[in-house]
């Protein structure tokens, strides 16, 4: 494998801050090093479907791709008592073998174990916690063999096994030993598959995340905790590591860093936030330096975690990371992501999209070196899918995520708006009535049915106007959905040649007003002759030069306190623009900022609005480049009240420049209180990120 640069490795030196918790300047790589991290491959990305509830990826030594799932219907969420079966795939996961068995779950012997009653009486006494089913997977890389753990709300004394890449298994039996407190380990599917240690005085151990249900019972849950568990003989014996020094964790994921340091990360169970993370130095023993990471929400912000997938990607060079989780500003478990770490977890400065849609837990792995496997990442989504790609995919931006801001007026002839079609095309119309708006879209000549999407917007108001024609045998299906491109609300088919903003009063199931101040797309399916021009709101404060109307929202998500806010993050720093289009950044001088935002059409002004965050410090700075124009900031409370504008942003490009506010105005009234910021353009002004060398509580 090819050894990156020295300015490379000079990336992840790091300096010790506050509590051990190791601080960067720079998390970013450069163009050149990505392309050293990726080795020069294309970028490759698939989704196919695969019918999983619960399941567990791993990788075998000679490279075979193992999925472990557990299939039946005894219950609709197919874990109570399924038998577990396997897929396997020996060319990197271009195909797939049918489902083998690999055996049935084990029942307990619990009142010989003393964990009952189990009688069915109550939800964490279900009789369906005395069956041990799918636990997580293990594969032993200095014996080849392949363990898949069995477990309930209490492990069972035996694991399968399989010696031949996973071709056959054998059930043997094997030893758990009790923890510091007394209880049992659950090695189960929903944390990550286990790993062998490389470095240190336990080369060679055998290390899997695990948790703990004190009392074997659901109803504790919360007095439950994170450890792991080892085995220093191939998987005869397991032994508990210290409890994670938090309670209420469980669903976890570790890795060994470079160092040989082991980096945990866990979900909460009971209560909103971020994930929390802490080290071993011990092989997996014991740990260390708990803290609450500011970058990685614990699912998304209306649900207490969600079960995550964990990857270190194997190299010697460098502790490059991903983590799998649904997108941490949507309500419910939606629009999967993988985030990259280029300096072990420390910081998350690139993510990518991975699907929009359903997505809840996620399981990660990667394939082997020298086999057909190698430089392939897999990740399977308990919402019936899998992906596979690569680095090269995942690094490259891809198409930026644009969210228009609230307007009176959407038109096809504004630049922003349109953002694909199918089977359809633009077309200036030549009727008289419709000269404000004559710029639209029609089928392509010979096709039956097209479709066109808007760009992303924040509904500005539920009373809307839409500017179309359709003629007899013409059709016009419009639909408005989610960013998880879920149907929110569909309209009856509406008629009439060329009408301009007819109100639309016929949305089925309802009026659409639940989603004012949320981010919607746009869809429209024409048929025959029917032609779309653009929409329009009633009911919507007409906005001043070119200014967002921020107002009031049910909408409680407030990004973290951060050292640095970039135009490319998630949770999105980026709320909605206004001819403002996102580009991509090649100045050295911008280290870690790749992305920043331009006017699109230089003649007219133009603003960016961030999302709400909670003020970091009293001393903001701005990278930026005013070009030819300029660029003034405007700080806005929580109820969208006006606090004041910058003094304009001027001198070309500036890194990390003080910004100074008008009148005499400070921040320290506001600082860790919830704001909004907004960046307004003239002429080349760019904008490229804030940054903040304080947060609040250090």
């Amino acid at each position: 494998m090819k050894i990156l640069s020295q300015a490379t490795l000079n990336l992840f030196l790091i300096i010790i801050g506050p509590l051990g918790i190791a601080q960067q300047t720079d998390p970013l790589p450069t163009p050149s090093e990505i392309s050293s991290i990726t080795g020069g491959a294309d970028p490759f990305f698939e989704i196919r479907e695969e019918d999983n509830v619960y399941g567990v990826l791993d990788v075998a030594m000679d490279g075979t791709v193992l999925m472990f799932s557990l299939q039946g219907e005894p219950h609709p969420d197919k874990r109570r008592g399924s038998r577990i079966y396997l897929k396997r795939s020996e060319d990197g996961g271009a195909t797939w073998s049918e489902h083998q068995l690999i055996g049935k779950p084990v029942k307990l012997d619990v009142e010989k174990l003393g964990i009952g009653p189990y009688d069915g009486k109550g939800w964490g006494n279900d009789k369906h916690h005395r069956i041990a089913s799918l636990g997580t997977s293990v594969v032993d890389e200095t014996s080849g063999e392949i363990m898949i753990f069995l477990t309930a709300l209490h492990p069972a004394l035996s694991m399968y096994k399989s010696r031949d890449h996973g071709r056959t298994w054998a059930l043997e039996e094997i030893t758990f030993k009790k923890d510091s407190r007394g209880f049992l380990p659950i090695p189960n599917g929903a944390c990550d598959p286990g790993i062998t240690l490389r470095k240190g005085p336990h080369k060679g151990r055998l290390l899997v995340a695990s948790r703990v249900m004190p009392n074997y019972n659901k109803h504790e849950e919360g007095k439950g905790y994170t450890n792991a568990v080892y085995s220093d003989d191939h998987g005869k014996t397991w032994h508990q590591s210290a409890p994670f020094p938090l309670d209420g964790t469980g669903e976890s994921g570790l890795v060994e860093l470079r160092d040989g340091t082991i980096y945990l990360n866990s979900r909460t169970h009971t209560r909103k936030g971020n994930r929390w993370v802490a080290f071993s130095d011990d092989s997996g023993e014991s740990w260390r330096d708990l803290h609450e990471d500011d970058e990685l929400f614990d699912g998304p912000p209306d649900v207490y975690g969600c079960k995550a997938g964990l990857l270190r990607l194997d190299r010697d060079d460098a502790d490059i990371l991903l983590f799998s989780s649904p997108s941490s500003n949507l309500q419910g478990r939606k629009n999967i992501r993988v985030w990259v770490s280029f300096d072990g977890g420390k910081s998350w400065p690139l993510n990518r999209l991975i699907k929009r849609g359903p997505g809840n837990y996620t399981w990660m792995t990667q394939g082997r070196k020298g086999t057909p496997s190698e430089g392939f990442i897999y990740l399977l989504s308990g919402k019936d899918w899998m992906a596979r790609f690569n680095m090269a995919w995942l690094l490259d931006p891809g198409e930026p995520e644009i969210v228009l801001s609230q307007r009176q007026i959407y038109r096809f002839a504004d630049k922003d708006l349109f953002h694909s079609a199918e089977n359809a095309e633009s077309f200036t119309s030549g009727e008289k009535i419709m000269k404000g708006s004559s710029e639209g879209y029609r089928l392509i000549k010979g096709k039956e049915e097209g479709r066109i999407l808007t760009q992303r917007l924040v509904l500005p108001s539920g009373k809307m106007k839409l500017s179309y024609h359709a003629p007899e045998g013409g059709k016009i299906q419009l639909a408005i959905m989610d960013e998880s491109e879920a149907h929110l609300r569909d309209t009856k088919a509406p008629i009439g040649s060329y009408q301009l903003d007819k109100a639309i009063d016929d949305w089925q199931g309802g009026p659409i007003d639940e989603w004012v101040g949320k981010t919607v797309q746009f869809q429209f399916k024409l048929q025959g002759e029917a032609e779309v021009f653009g929409f329009a709101f009633d009911g919507v404060s007409a906005p001043a030069n070119h200014t967002a109307r921020i107002g009031p929202s049910n909408d409680r998500f407030v990004l973290p306190p951060r050292h640095e806010y970039v135009m490319a993050q998630n949770p999105p720093f980026v709320k909605s623009v206004e001819n403002a289009a996102p580009f991509s950044v090649i100045e050295n001088r911008l280290q870690g900022m790749n992305t920043g935002y331009q006017l699109q059409d230089p003649n007219c002004n133009g603003h960016v609005l961030t999302s709400k965050l909670s003020l970091p410090w009293k001393e903001m700075k701005a990278s930026y480049d005013t070009g030819s124009g300029s660029i003034t900031i405007s700080l806005f409370d929580e109820s969208g009240t006006l606090l004041n504008s910058s003094k304009p942003l001027t001198g070309g490009l500036r890194t990390r420049q003080l910004v100074r506010w008008s009148k005499g105005f400070t921040l320290n009234d506001h600082v860790s209180k919830p704001v909004t910021l907004r960046f307004d353009l003239t002429g080349g002004g760019k904008i490229y990120g804030l940054h903040f060398d304080r947060v609040f509580w250090e």
